[in-house]
């Protein structure tokens, strides 16, 4: 009991020490009283009453669009087993087709695959295109022409003369 009533005594004797500072204590600030928010009035502005006018709309609908033919078509084998812009093409009558090897891994080549474009390609036999090299063939007659590619993965393609 006595271990109880010096602790006490400790702690009673801190409070006052920590109680007593000379520092006077802070004016309190005093509150404002609270505002009330007043509505201001919102302009109600009318909407503008549609004027009939005597103008006519024209409505058009365009069609799906068609590839447009070019006198002549660049097929691009690529050295990333690719071909640009691909292997089916629109040409007018008279127009060429070339396929050109940018590819110096290996050699690129194509083969037609019907009698109607062997005529074209000099016969059934494969036409080996070295890199930097070209094939160019002008295409004569309206007609769908189809051909394959050779020396990578086998790719069909067509050439259509319109």
């Amino acid at each position: 009991m006595n271990k109880l009533l010096v602790v006490l005594m400790i702690l009673f004797v801190g409070i006052l020490i920590c109680g007593c500072t000379s520092q006077p204590a802070a004016p309190a600030t005093p509150t404002a009283a609270p505002t009330t928010a007043v509505p201001t009035p919102v302009p109600t502005t009318v909407a503008p009453t549609p004027v009939p006018t005597n103008a006519t709309v024209n409505v058009t609908k365009t069609a799906t669009p068609t590839p447009t033919p070019q006198p002549s078509v660049t097929i691009t084998f690529n050295n990333d087993m690719t071909i640009t812009p691909g292997t089916t093409v629109y040409i007018p009558v008279g127009g060429k087709v070339i396929w050109k090897n940018n590819d110096p891994f290996k050699p690129h080549g194509v083969q037609a695959i019907d009698v109607q474009t062997a005529a074209y390609f000099g016969g059934m036999d494969t036409n080996v295109i070295p890199y930097g090299k070209t094939l160019e063939v002008t295409f004569t007659k309206k007609g769908a022409y189809d051909y394959k590619t050779v020396f990578q993965q086998e790719t069909t393609g067509k050439i259509i003369v319109t």
